[in-house]
């Protein structure tokens, strides 16, 4: 089995810990490793060879990251722009022998439960080796409107739900038979690329043209990589084939997309502590402060996320996540170079 690692994203959630050279998986936050790398060592011993493919602008950076953990000779696929999902697996599909089995992860989860996630990923790759499309269901435990659903009967895949608003996520948490959508897909290369070609053949096409250019060049261009029409996978392909099957999990599973989620992934996994904060008539265990350039004080305050880098100072009530990303937009049309 090769380890496809999607390296994409740029973490706006997370602005200004979060930008565009550095987004949130390469940045060290866990133990000194991120979530990159910590997605590589947890697959490592399952798949023989790896396959990243990222933005150009972070190559070194994440070939730097891997080769840190240990990885030995990953292949490296810079996209000069990217495609979204659907692109980058069937670049890595093109790339590969049709019948290798590819466990495709982004690079941003935060798994706290190796064993749980170990035979999930058993049972994803016997259930890819009958030609199937294989996708990890995970057990919800809350109404979360920002992840897609999908219902299910043992492996059987029923229907793909689009994200949800909050009445129709509850009613879904309810039923009992809906899962989370991971994100984490398993599949033989050939079998990807025979749906792709059936329900996305314009993606199948233009990613066959830009894989032949890497392979003769090691090098996608501009021209090429636009050529390939932008959409994710679900889109083009999961929700569309009758060749997909589903392995419900209990894991541990975080993508990290907010200040509370990473403040809770910290605090519970790995004895985070606002060793550079002082907390007058404030209870440290509820406040998360990151930087390390000059004294934070909280005084008299709960819930806070504090935020300090070189170029912006983020102070931020917890709960208030989600309006990050309205931020993020006011930074981009008035001070786009903080991004």
């Amino acid at each position: 089995m090769h380890h496809i690692l999607l390296c994409g994203g740029s973490g706006t959630r997370l602005w200004p810990l979060s930008n565009q050279q550095t987004p949130k998986q390469l940045l060290p936050l866990f133990e000194d490793r991120s979530l990159l790398q910590l997605t590589y060592l947890r697959n490592k011993t399952a798949c023989t060879k790896i396959m990243a493919i990222m933005n150009a602008q972070q190559q070194h950076m994440i070939a730097t990251q891997l080769q840190e953990a240990g990885a030995e000779d990953p292949l490296l696929l810079a996209e000069p722009v990217g495609r979204n999902t659907a692109a980058a697996i069937a670049l890595a599909a093109f790339v590969t022998a049709p019948e290798t089995v590819l466990l495709i992860t982004p690079a941003d989860h935060l798994i706290g439960t190796p064993d749980l996630y170990a035979q999930t990923i058993a049972t994803a790759k016997e259930l890819a080796e009958a030609d199937n499309l294989v996708t990890i269901g995970l057990q919800p435990n809350y109404p979360e409107t920002g992840y897609g659903y999908i219902q299910y009967k043992g492996y059987d895949v029923l229907r793909f739900v689009e994200k949800p608003d909050l009445p129709t996520a509850t009613l879904l948490l309810e039923s009992r038979d809906y899962l989370w959508n991971s994100g984490i897909f398993c599949c033989k290369a050939g079998v990807m690329l025979e749906e792709l070609q059936k329900y996305a053949p314009a993606i199948y096409e233009a990613a066959a043209v830009a894989a032949e250019e890497w392979l003769q060049t090691g090098t996608v261009s501009l021209a090429t990589m636009e050529a390939i029409p932008a959409d994710s996978i679900d889109y083009a392909v999961m929700e569309k084939s009758q060749r997909v099957k589903v392995v419900p999990s209990y894991m541990q599973w975080s993508d990290v997309g907010s200040y509370e989620a990473l403040s809770e992934a910290l605090t519970q996994h790995y004895q985070y502590s606002n060793h550079q904060a002082v907390f007058i008539n404030s209870n440290p265990q509820n406040s998360m402060v990151i930087g390390k350039e000059k004294l934070v004080a909280l005084v008299g305050v709960e819930n806070m996320v504090v935020v300090d880098t070189p170029g912006a100072l983020l102070i931020m009530q917890k709960g208030k996540g989600q309006e990050i990303k309205q931020l993020h937009q006011w930074v981009k049309e008035n001070r786009p170079e903080l991004l």
